[in-house]
Parts: structure tokens; sequence; C-alpha cells
């Protein structure tokens, strides 16, 4: 039997180094070494763990014996169990009768799948002086007298082949083939031009894009405060796109829109038969988000009775499934939001002071559009060559156009701004945008006397047509002297918004805009 042993292990030796060595996918040459300890050497339930430098844990990377659900589960901090002591230590370990280690945690619940005894065998895989992961394997004790010292040497050659692997794989990654010379000269450039999707080059958004750009590699959790409308979810991607978890989830959840009694299965998950309607489990935000971004928005409409849970949540990165027992471990970053002023909710008694803390780790403030008015004529242009290639549309803005938008007060900011240019576009019956054609008192709450002063001033700075003076009245005199007083209390009461006044009266813009020149009525007089 031992020298069949030999040749036995000769060849699964040979096999694995073939395989590591042809095989491009890390993944598929990993789950292939294990299978092949199985088949030839009877060594079941192998796993390979690896260190994830993004969340600070030992993650399972290859378990061709358990389900994606089973391998989800299995992440641990380093000194956590026997993978996390064997990482942290860079020591293999033996464990001769699974059922009986306390350290053991079968955490993936594999284990619970087999009645008979069995020892686990774990080395480190190095590469060097640093431990990469972990390479575990288990042995049934129905397959006669244990070889530990025969393994564990056996287990030594294969975790030497797949820590070289692994290495190579690293350095194969897109992140480890970026020239060197590449890298100072994005951290040089400017904030702005680091993060495409945000709009803006004024001050007040320069100055906050720098300090993104100081935030984003960090593990903080970061605190969004602005007007209803700011771009508060785009800033939050900006965060997750610039930092080290670009690649894993990003995650955002409005916690307006969830009602009180779904807010924690919404958030943490629930197990099978929780509560009424509860047919299967159901990972959480937090367990979908794990190694990425989770974005709460609305962050101050967080039921009080849930706020305990969210913070042990943020606290410890554990928390229990609704209708469980079992711990769950994850590592996300927290961008939270709120247009609330939290400080008045929390001696309002309505939000925890605990949890205010927890989450204002770095508080950004973002400048609503009125502040930043430079901005307006970038963000329309932005916005209107995106709402042409939804409409199939080439509609431009006029001067005057560009004058009434910066003028507008934006109560709803960026969000307004694109509502007012889409109802333009859909509505528009040319391909020029003028002033008219925007609607401003359906945005909700500008100021129509500064808008109709910035069409005044665009219109005052290009020569207009000489207008007729009024007509004098003759024998339809009160008819015509009615007729303008309509027309100028409409104009009055529509803040000069002629397309508004035109519905108002009954007529089409360009009647109004003829009796306008009838009746001699300046609109920069008004």
């Amino acid at each position: 039997m031992e020298p069949r042993r030999a040749d036995l292990e000769l060849e699964a030796l040979g096999e694995i180094a073939s395989t590591l060595s042809y095989t491009s996918d890390l993944n598929k040459g990993l789950t292939s070494t294990l299978t092949i300890l199985r088949l030839l050497l009877g060594m079941e339930n192998g796993t390979v763990s690896l260190f994830d430098p993004v969340t600070g844990e030992v993650f399972i990377e290859a378990a061709p014996e358990m389900s994606d659900a089973e391998r989800i589960l299995g992440r641990l901090r380093p000194g956590e169990g026997i993978i996390g002591r064997t990482f942290q230590t860079g020591m293999p370990a033996v464990v001769p009768d699974v059922a009986e280690e306390p350290l053991f945690l079968d955490r993936t619940g594999t284990w619970r799948n087999f009645p008979e005894r069995r020892a686990l065998l774990a080395v480190p895989i190095r590469d060097g002086r640093s431990t990469l992961g972990v390479l575990t394997v288990d042995r049934p004790h129905r397959q006669g007298p244990p070889r530990y010292d025969r393994d564990m040497k056996l287990l030594g050659i294969v975790s030497a082949l797949v820590g070289a692997r692994v290495r190579l794989a690293q350095h194969e990654s897109p992140r480890q083939r970026e020239a060197p010379d590449e890298a100072p000269a994005l951290a040089a450039a400017p904030a702005l031009e680091r993060f495409p999707g945000v709009i803006g080059k004024s001050r007040r958004m320069r100055d906050l894009m720098e300090l993104v750009a100081r935030v984003a590699p960090s593990r903080a959790t970061v605190f969004l405060r602005g007007e209803s409308g700011t771009g508060k979810e785009v800033l939050a991607r900006a965060l997750h796109d610039a930092s080290p978890r670009a690649a894993r989830p990003f995650v955002a959840v409005n916690c307006a829109a969830i009602s009180e009694p779904l807010f924690e299965s919404e958030l943490f998950g629930h197990e099978k038969g929780a509560f009424t309607g509860a047919a299967a489990g159901r990972a959480g935000r937090f367990e979908l988000a794990d190694g990425g971004t989770l974005f709460l928005d609305e962050v101050g409409e967080i039921p009080l009775a849930s706020q305990v849970k969210l913070l042990r949540a943020l606290q410890e990165r554990q928390f229990e499934r609704v209708g469980g027992s079992r711990t769950v471990t994850v590592d996300v970053r927290i961008v939270a939001a709120t247009n609330r002023d939290l400080e008045e909710a929390v001696r309002a008694g309505a939000f925890r002071l605990d949890l205010y803390h927890r989450l204002s780790v770095v508080t950004l403030d973002l400048p609503p559009l009125r502040e930043r008015k430079e901005d307006v004529p970038e963000l329309a242009r932005h916005f209107l060559a995106a709402l042409n290639a939804e409409n199939g549309r080439r509609c431009e803005l006029a001067p005057e156009a560009v004058a009434a938008l910066c003028a507008c007060r934006w109560t709803g900011n960026v969000r307004q701004l694109r509502n007012c240019l889409e109802r333009a576009v859909v509505s528009s019956p040319g391909e020029r945008i003028a002033a008219a054609d925007l609607c401003f008192e359906l945005t909700g709450g500008c100021r129509l006397e500064e808008v109709a002063g910035g069409v005044a001033r665009a219109a005052a700075a290009v020569p207009a047509p000489s207008a007729p003076g009024p007509v004098a009245p003759g024998p339809s005199g009160e008819g015509d002297a009615a007729e303008r007083a309509r027309v100028v209390q409409a104009l009055t009461r529509c803040g000069f918004v002629q397309a508004k006044a035109a519905r108002q009266l009954g007529m089409t813009v360009r009647q109004l805009r003829y009796r306008v020149q009838k009746y001699g009525i300046a609109l920069e007089q008004l």
C-alpha cells in the first residue's frame, strides 16, 4: 500500500503543477488542485482561502465541495478560527477531531453534513516572507490510521505551488499592471478630472472634490449633508469608484422608502419562516454590499427602534438576520446622506446621539446650486446632451435661456434643473430652446422676478427690433386697452414666462408676442 501511496502522491503533484501552470483563471486552477487532492489522495472538503487587503479578511476563494452561498459565509479576520489563526501565525495546524476543537467555527455550516469523525489539516500559503492565504483539507477517520507528517509535507509542497500562482495572478491584475509613472500623474491631476461623473468647476466644487479625493482611499464612514437634489448619491458613487473597493458592490438604500416593519429585513436579511410570507431566507443589503460600499440615503428617516441594531452593525460589522441567531460578519464602507437637520432630530429625541456620532466621522457638505451658479451652464449642457440622446432631439439653448437658468434660485437644485430642461426638450416645437420655453413655475420655487431680470439682461445685450408705439385707440380702443391690460397682467403673474402666460390667455406664444409688439409692451419696463 505504501508504494502505491507514493505513486499517487507523485501523480497528484505532477497534475497540480501542470494545472496551475497552464490555467489562466486562478479560481479554476485552485478548484482543480483541490479536486485532484480529493480524487487521488482522498483529501476531502478542500478549501483555499486568500487574504483580501481591502477588507482585511481571509475569504474562501476556491472550495469545490461548497456552494457559492456557503463560501460567502466563510470570511474570517486574521486570528479568528483555525484558518484565521493559521494565517496570522504562518504556522501549519493539525486538528485530529474537528468536532472537539473549540477554535473551529464552522461559519459555512459544511461540516454539519459529515456525521463521522474528521481531522482538519491547514497549511499557510506563502510567497517569500508574506502569507497570502491558507490551504485546508479534511481527513476522514474512516480512511485508516492518520499519516499527519506525510500529509503535511505533501500539502506544504502544494501550498508552495499555489502561492507562486497566486502571486503571479496578483501581478497580472490591472491594478498591479498599472505603469509606475501613471500613478503620480493620476495623483497630480485635478480632483474633478478624477471624478468624471461630477459636473462643475466652481470653487466650492473644487474644494469639495479635493476633500473627496483624500477621503476616498480610507475606510472611514462618510456623512453627506445637503439639500434635496444636490447630488448626494452621485458623490457617494464617486467615493466608491475612487476607493480600493471600486471592484466590489455599491449598494444604495433609500431609508425613507422602506416601511418600518420591513426595515430590519431589508438591511440585515431574514431567515426562512421569520415572519408571514418569508418562504425562504434572504440576504440583506449589508450582506450584498460585503467588501464594497453601502449608501444609506435619507438616513434621518430610519425608525428609532431600528437605530440600535444599525448602530451595532456599524460598530462591530456584525448582526443577526431577522429570525436567526447566527452572527453574520461583513466588511462594508458606510456612506450616509440626509437633507434633515439631524442635530435638531437628536434634540427632539427622534435620532440617537450615539448613532449620529458614529455616522459623522467625515462630514461633507454639498453646496446648493444657487451658491455655485457658475456651474449651471455646464450642468445644463451636460443634461441637454443626455436628454437629446434619450428623446432623439437636437435641441440647443439660446443665450437668453442660459441667462434665465443662471438667474433661477433652484430650490430643488440639480434635480430641479434637469427636470426643467427635460420638460423643455420634450415640449419645445423647435430645436432652439428660448427663455420662453422654460417653465420655471412648475419646477417649484424659483424666484420668478429674478428669472425675468435674467431674461431682460440677456435681451438687453442683443439689439432688439424696434417696436411700434402704442396703437392709438380707435373705434375698438376700449377693447384694445382691455386686452393690453389682460396681457400685462398675465405676464406679470407668470413672471414674464411667455409660454406660461400664453397658456393662461388661451393663445399661442406667437400670438402673445404679436400682442406684446402691437401694444408696445416693453418687458424690461415691467
